[in-house]
């Protein structure tokens, strides 16, 4: 018994039949088509000798093909690796081949259970027959017949009486199908890359749209000898100078990608598997998608996401063509070199494959993730109506829900709630499939929730909420910056307010000697905090200045003041922890001065000084609880050891060894920050400044709840503002980026006068704008951090913040000069005087 093309298909599939490499197309009814492999092998003379080995020579199939003789054996063999230790096998010649009066064996066509390897075939031909490495020339058939039956529809179909060798019909089309393979076909993930391997392994479960691939070998092999030495020069010298001359560097790489074209054979086989795979119905061709599969994308450690182009709506061979060298060119562009070198990747070898895919119109489409706030159950959905293109982008404001959202609202709904339901089950299906979290973009139309991609979730939203290991850990609240991935929890707003406002102001202290209460962001869990070693380092971090803390939890338990002896039981008694306990926790703790006096300092005219005093405290100073004195400066430039200069009261008198320090820095923060009143706490000899106000409130500071953490940590920086919202909508969609002058000089001059605003600054700049553009990526090696007005947090330049941990939070409305993000809060605040 036979098996049939769909059981042999079957079998493949379930490991109990080898056939390597393997091409759907090449099944048939019944058996399975071989190719001719490039060696042939003749023996030298006569007679040969059964017990003897004979002499033989070899001939490699050129590529125009080798004319058989008759009368001559010829072994050959196999491309493909055939066997089974399930069937046993047989071949036979394809008809077209028999119809040129050519056989393929003599006497051998029987093969034995447990053999796996490549076939010797016997080659004799009764005419003068010009052969091809790679045709058809025979077929394997398995034998034990059961499973379905698919009838024979060839080119032979109807024949009446003798019929020509057909083989020139589908010549083209056997190539192709090598070349190009499609969903179905056993394929090498490293030619076609992560994100096609990942549609290819899913369509067996899924609704995956048709597509083929164009290999990275194709990519490689389009590079002529003259191109690959200037793209080896050019990526030398980026890797060189550390990336100091980008942007040259950048424009020489585009220049010499834009020349890259598809070769003219390339072409000849691309348009026939077009043919094949996308027919024309009625005359109208298939409208397709032609995108990006890079070998560096899509991996568990990068997805690289939205680098290269993605072209929408094409159709018939020459506009498919002409997307993929569009594709092929997108590598060279600024984007996708720039994410390859924060990756360390210099090499200027194309390592890119390319799509064609079927296009979905679909009524809805979006983006679905598993684990993206660390719940791997949860599903976040984001959505627009029509093509996904420009929500990926970061151009479109989308629509959200998640999976509990979802299952919440009553069954049996819209039709709208019907696709997220059914979207939410396939991101679930594939990540049990997976057995990771997943990123996955679908559209839906009439016929369902299509699949277009689908690749781990690189980089979540969620930082590690505990630790198996003992942690106690602390930095600096004012001067230091918290490390990527520093989880603030329920302080980030309260963090990102102090440092907004206070943080300058206090490294302007320290850099005139003026002392400062310290302060400090602590993290720790109850192994961390209950353990000797970490007791013992939680009191040298608080050891020195004052003997008491203020102790802040958040927005709602704060300003809980302690003596210092009593912070690592208050720290336990407040979040709960226990000496076994991992869960991590983040509290502010501030050195909190008490004093002998409250203190607030302000200029006078031009050059006099007032200085207000109270014994009662700063706050009641401050609230006007309290009656404060004042000494009075006339003239700081004339000294302070003139009585007729300074006036001061009795109990004022501690204050005078102070008054030059009190001067230079009051005089320093009308610099900075314009009028001014400095607040001070006297304590036991020293003075120490607390914080500021902006005399007339021009100058606050702001904390705004952000609508959607984009990227979790920490970033402060001087606020920036890019208001080109056309110039980023029109690089981002796609996404690719003009450096070449020629190509188009707007785009160019658009971009670099951007990127030269932003390194004008000393320090890196917190950057705000509309959307999370995808063009922004060119940014991640030179800013602090991003706010955007709105916008998705499933986009590619969301995921690409996450990865290279860069926060970025959605608020709408901010302004000011300096800023400060914390894990989903954004605080800012002014300054007297222009910026660059």
């Amino acid at each position: 018994m036979i098996l049939t093309g769909a059981e042999i298909e079957r079998e493949r599939t379930n490991g109990r039949i080898t056939i390597e490499p393997f091409t759907p197309e090449q099944v048939n009814p019944n058996s399975y088509n071989f190719r001719l492999g490039k060696t042939l092998r003749t023996y030298r003379g006569t007679p040969l000798d059964a017990r003897l080995t004979n002499d033989f020579e070899e001939i490699v199939i050129p590529d125009d093909g080798y004319v058989l003789e008759p009368g001559r054996l010829y072994l050959a063999h196999t491309i493909e690796v055939l066997g089974s230790e399930h069937y046993a096998p047989t071949f036979a010649a394809r008809s077209s081949i028999a119809r040129l009066g050519l056989f393929i064996n003599l006497s051998a066509s029987l093969g034995d259970i447990g053999y796996t390897g490549q076939w010797t075939l016997q080659l004799y031909t009764m005419n003068r027959v010009r052969v091809y490495s790679g045709i058809n020339i025979g077929q394997m058939m398995w034998w034990r017949p059961q499973g379905e039956i698919v009838l024979y529809d060839g080119k032979y179909q109807g024949s009446v009486g003798p019929r020509s060798s057909a083989i020139h019909v589908d010549f083209d089309k056997q190539f192709a199908r090598q070349r190009f393979p499609g969903l179905g076909a056993s394929i090498d993930g490293n030619e076609v890359g992560p994100k096609f391997a990942q549609l290819a392994a899913s369509s067996h479960d899924f609704r995956v749209p048709a597509a083929f691939c164009v290999p990275a070998g194709e990519f490689t092999d389009a590079l002529t000898a003259e191109q690959n030495t200037a793209l080896a020069d050019a990526f030398g010298d980026l890797k060189a100078t550390v990336g100091a001359f980008f942007t040259d560097s950048v424009a020489k790489i585009h220049k010499i990608g834009a020349e890259i074209r598809v070769p003219d054979s390339a072409r000849t086989l691309l348009t026939a598997r077009l043919n094949e795979v996308f027919p024309a119905r009625e005359g109208v061709e298939t409208e397709l998608a032609v995108r990006s599969s890079g070998l560096d994308e899509d991996t568990e450690g990068s997805s690289l996401a939205g680098i290269h182009r993605t072209v929408l709506g094409v159709g018939g061979a020459d506009a498919v063509i002409d997307a993929v060298e569009q594709c092929w060119r997108s590598y060279y562009e600024a984007p996708a070199v720039a994410a390859r070198i924060r990756a360390g990747l210099f090499s200027p070898l194309p390592r890119l494959a390319v799509i064609v895919q079927r296009l979905v119109r679909p009524d809805l489409a979006g983006v679905a993730f598993t684990g993206l706030d660390g719940d791997g159950d949860t599903v976040s959905v984001e959505y627009v109506e029509g093509l996904a293109d420009e929500l990926v982008s970061g151009v479109a404001v989308p629509r959200r829900t998640d999976s509990a959202e979802l299952a919440g609202e009553p069954s049996g709904g819209t039709a709208e709630h019907g696709v997220l339901t059914e979207v939410v089950d396939l991101a679930r299906r594939l990540r049990e499939d997976r057995g990771h979290d997943v990123d996955v973009e679908w559209a839906a139309d009439a016929d369902g929730v299509h699949l277009v991609q689908v690749r781990p979730l690189t980089a979540s939203r969620d930082v590690s909420a505990a630790s198996a290991e003992p942690v106690i850990e602390a930095y600096r609240l004012y001067t230091e910056d918290l490390p990527a991935g520093f989880h603030l929890g329920a302080v980030a707003a309260v963090h990102s307010g102090y440092t907004a406002k206070r943080g300058p102001a206090h490294r302007l202290a320290h850099a005139h000697g003026v002392s400062t209460g310290a302060g400090w962001v602590l993290r720790f869990n109850g192994r961390g905090l209950h353990g000797a070693e970490g007791g013992a380092a939680l009191t040298d971090t608080l050891s020195g200045g004052t003997d008491e803390c203020v102790l802040d939890f958040g927005d709602t338990l704060r300003q809980i003041v302690v003596p210092k002896e009593e912070v690592a039981r208050q720290l336990a008694v407040t979040t709960g922890v226990t000496a076994d306990g991992t869960a991590l926790h983040t509290v502010l703790v501030r050195d909190f001065i008490r004093g002998e006096l409250g203190v607030i300092s302000r200029r006078a005219g031009a050059s006099g000084l007032v200085v207000e005093y109270t014994a009662e405290g700063l706050m009641a100073l401050n609230r006007g609880t309290a009656g404060g004195e004042a000494v009075i400066v006339t003239d700081v430039t004339a000294g302070f050891d003139d009585a007729a200069n300074v006036t001061c009261p009795a109990g004022g008198e501690v204050l005078l060894p102070h008054l030059g320090e009190l001067a230079d820095f009051t005089a320093a923060m009308h610099a900075e920050h314009g009028p001014v009143t400095l607040e001070w706490v006297f304590d036991r000899g020293t003075l120490y400044f607390v914080d500021y106000s902006v005399l007339g409130g021009d100058d606050t500071v702001s904390v705004t709840r952000g609508e959607v953490c984009i990227s979790p940590g920490t970033a402060r920086g001087p606020l920036l503002r890019l208001d080109d919202d056309a110039l980023l909508r029109r690089l981002s969609i796609g996404p690719a980026v003009s450096i070449d002058k020629s190509q188009d000089v707007t785009e160019h001059e658009g971009l670099a006068r951007v990127l030269e605003l932003v390194a004008s600054y000393d320090e890196k700049p917190v950057i705000s704008a509309a959307r999370p553009y995808a063009v922004l990526s060119v940014l991640l090696d030179h800013v602090a951090g991003f706010v955007f007005d709105r916008g998705s947090a499933l986009g590619h330049l969301a995921i690409l913040l996450r990865e290279a941990g860069i926060p970025a939070v959605t608020a709408e409305g901010i302004s000011g000069t300096e800023a400060v993000i914390s894990d989903g809060t954004v605080a800012t605040t002014g300054h007297k005087g222009e910026r660059p």
